[in-house]
C-alpha cells in the first residue's frame, strides 16, 4: 500500500519578518487599548500596570524554554511535537494530542477575540461620528464577519506575495507614546488613534489566522484531525494550506453567532479558551520531565484576579437582569 508524501509549505519568513510577525501576534498595545474596561473589573488601573510587568517576566521565561526546545526540535507542530518527545512513552500520544488541540483552540479564540474587539471599535467610531446612531449587536456581528472574511482572503491570495505586511504593522509601536503625549485632548485625535488601533488589530487578525491555520495544517499532516487527508492539502500555485485556512475561518464564523446570541456567554467562553494557550505550555512539560515554578505561578496568577473577577461580574449582570 503506497503512501503519499506529506505536504510541504515553503518558508517565506526571514529573521526580520519573523520578528515582526511575533510582535504583531503579541501586539499588547492593541489588546490593552481594546480591553481597558477589564482593568476596572479586575482591580483597577494598578492591576493593569503590574499585570504587564508580571506577564512580561513570566512569558520571557516561557519563551526562553520554548526557544531552547525549538532549537533542538525544529518541527512544524511546535508544542505538541515537543510534548510527544518529552513525555513518558505510555503518556506520549495522549499528552501530544491534548497539547495540540489546546494550542489550536486557543489560537482560534485569540483570533476571534481580536476580531470582535476590532468590530466593536469600528462601530464605536461610527457612533462617535454619527450622534443619532446606536450600534446594535447585529451591526457588530456583520462587521466581525467582514473582518474575518477580509483576513482569509488576504492570507490566501496576498500575504505570500507581500510578507512585508508584518514589517509595516510592526512600525506601529510608536502609537502608545503618541497617546500619552496627546492625552486624547480632542475628538479628532481620539478618532485617529482608534483608527490606527483598528489597523493594528487587523494585522493581528491576519497573523493569528495565519498561525492557527498552520497549526491546523500541521495537526492534519500528522493525522490528528477529522478529514486530515483533505485538510492537509497545500495549493500548488498559491503555496498556502487553503483548506486549513477555510477550517479556521468557518470556526471563526460560527463563533460570531455566539456573540450575536449572548454577549455574556461570548465573554465567558472567550476568556476561558484564551487560558488554553498557557495550559498548552504547561502540558508541554509532561509530568516530571520539567519543573516549571515560573509557569505554574503565572497560570495561577493569570487565572485568579483577571478571570474570576470578570466571571463574577458577568454573573452579577445576569442575576440583576433576571431579578
Amino acid at each position: 500500500m503506497s503512501h503519499s508524501p506529506p505536504s510541504q509549505v515553503k518558508k517565506h519568513l526571514n529573521g526580520i519578518t519573523l520578528l515582526c510577525l511575533a510582535f504583531v501576534i503579541c501586539n499588547s498595545w492593541a489588546g490593552i487599548a481594546g480591553s481597558l474596561q477589564l482593568a476596572i473589573l479586575a482591580g483597577g488601573p494598578a492591576t493593569l500596570v503590574y499585570s504587564i510587568i508580571v506577564a512580561a517576566t513570566a512569558y520571557l521565561a516561557i519563551a526562553a524554554s520554548l526557544a531552547e526546545l525549538a532549537a533542538v526540535y525544529p518541527t512544524a507542530g511546535g508544542q505538541y511535537h515537543i510534548a510527544s518527545i518529552l513525555a513518558p512513552e505510555q503518556w506520549r500520544q495522549g499528552v501530544s494530542y491534548t497539547c495540540g488541540l489546546l494550542a489550536l483552540f486557543s489560537w482560534l479564540v485569540i483570533g476571534v477575540s481580536v476580531t470582535s474587539i476590532a468590530a466593536q471599535q469600528l462601530m464605536a467610531l461610527v457612533a462617535t461620528s454619527l450622534s443619532d446612531f446606536v450600534p446594535q449587536p447585529w451591526h457588530i456581528f456583520f462587521v466581525y464577519q467582514g473582518l474575518a472574511l477580509f483576513a482569509i482572503i488576504y492570507n490566501t491570495f496576498f500575504l505570500k506575495k507581500n510578507p512585508w505586511t508584518h514589517n509595516v504593522a510592526c512600525l506601529y509601536w510608536w502609537v502608545p507614546f503618541v497617546v500619552m503625549e496627546q492625552g486624547f485632548r480632542s475628538r479628532t485625535i481620539a478618532i485617529v488613534i482608534v483608527s490606527i488601533s483598528i489597523v493594528m488589530a487587523m494585522t493581528i487578525i491576519i497573523a493569528t489566522q495565519e498561525a492557527s491555520s498552520r497549526l491546523a495544517w500541521a495537526l492534519a499532516r500528522d493525522k490528528g484531525l477529522l478529514f486530515s487527508q483533505y485538510i492537509e492539502h497545500v495549493h500548488p500555485h498559491l503555496e498556502v494550506p487553503i483548506r486549513s485556512l477555510l477550517l479556521i475561518w468557518v470556526l471563526t464564523f460560527i463563533c460570531g453567532f455566539l456573540y450575536l446570541a449572548s454577549q455574556t456567554d461570548y465573554t465567558c467562553v472567550i476568556l476561558g479558551f484564551c487560558l488554553l494557550l498557557a495550559l498548552a505550555n504547561w502540558w508541554l512539560h509532561a509530568k516530571d520531565h520539567y519543573n516549571g515554578p515560573v509557569i505554574e505561578t503565572w497560570e495561577s496568577y493569570e487565572a485568579e484576579p483577571a478571570s474570576v473577577s470578570t466571571i463574577i461580574s458577568q454573573t452579577k449582570k445576569v442575576n440583576e437582569g433576571t431579578a
